[in-house]
């Protein structure tokens, strides 16, 4: 009687690291798109981020690492919430975040990941002790990955309000998702920002940030030739 068997390895190519296996018990399983991530907080680009983020300080990575069948990274990039002139300022905050499902059933695991994203942006407005979170209805966006939709939300507690725009988008067996959230604070007399009297910033300008800062990522990782199965 025959015992079939695999093996995992990981292989480190042009920065990104590469997870696969080998052995007879793969047999016919589906193939994934995606077999690893970018190395870095490469993407969005320098161009992108100046437009969208201009005052931004060094990215703060999350490699996430592995677990179990799927592959996580993510970035942050802030603005500074304190100025040394002025009455008040302007600071942007934004997130990238990348999930690889690369097991067997990789392609639909993604599916199944990005539904759920879709599903929650749907619960409309949430209170609990803290606050509330209303979630406006989600727009579905043609001509970004296999499917993506984009959603707002804004949060309201005791430290003022809040609002984020966020694009989750899947291509192939990955779904990546942006957060992009902002405000226009008044500085108290040591130029820190009082954020419980802030302004969200325009949703036209968060909805607008998170959709190109989306393609952006998403057509960095399509070219990523080093995460691609080959």
């Amino acid at each position: 009687m025959a015992i079939a068997g695999a093996v995992a390895a990981a292989v480190v190519i042009g920065g990104a690291v590469v997870w696969g296996t080998s052995g007879s018990g793969d047999k016919g399983a589906p193939r994934n798109h995606f077999v690893a991530l970018p190395a870095g907080c490469e993407a969005p680009s320098p161009n992108l981020l100046k437009q969208y983020m201009p005052a931004a300080e060094k990215a703060t990575p999350d490699v996430g690492g592995v677990s179990g069948d799927q592959k996580y990274a993510s970035c942050d990039w802030r603005e500074p919430l304190r100025a040394e002139k002025g009455k008040s300022l302007t600071s942007r905050h934004l997130r990238v975040a990348t999930r690889l499902f690369v097991g067997a059933s990789g392609l639909a695991d993604a599916k199944s990941d990005y539904q759920s994203a879709w599903r929650t942006s749907k619960q409309g407005t949430v209170t609990d002790s803290v606050g509330s979170v209303h979630n406006e209805a989600p727009v579905l966006t043609r001509g970004i990955g296999d499917e993506a939709f984009l959603h707002h939300s804004v949060t309201t507690t005791a430290l003022g309000r809040s609002g984020t725009t966020r694009m989750v988008v899947r291509t192939q067996n990955a779904v990546v998702t942006i957060d992009f959230d902002g405000g226009t604070y008044p500085l108290d007399h040591d130029g820190i920002a009082v954020q419980r009297k802030g302004v969200p910033l325009d949703e036209t300008v968060t909805r607008g940030a998170a959709q190109a800062i989306a393609r952006d990522v998403t057509g960095a990782l399509s070219a990523c030739l080093t995460c691609v199965r080959r």
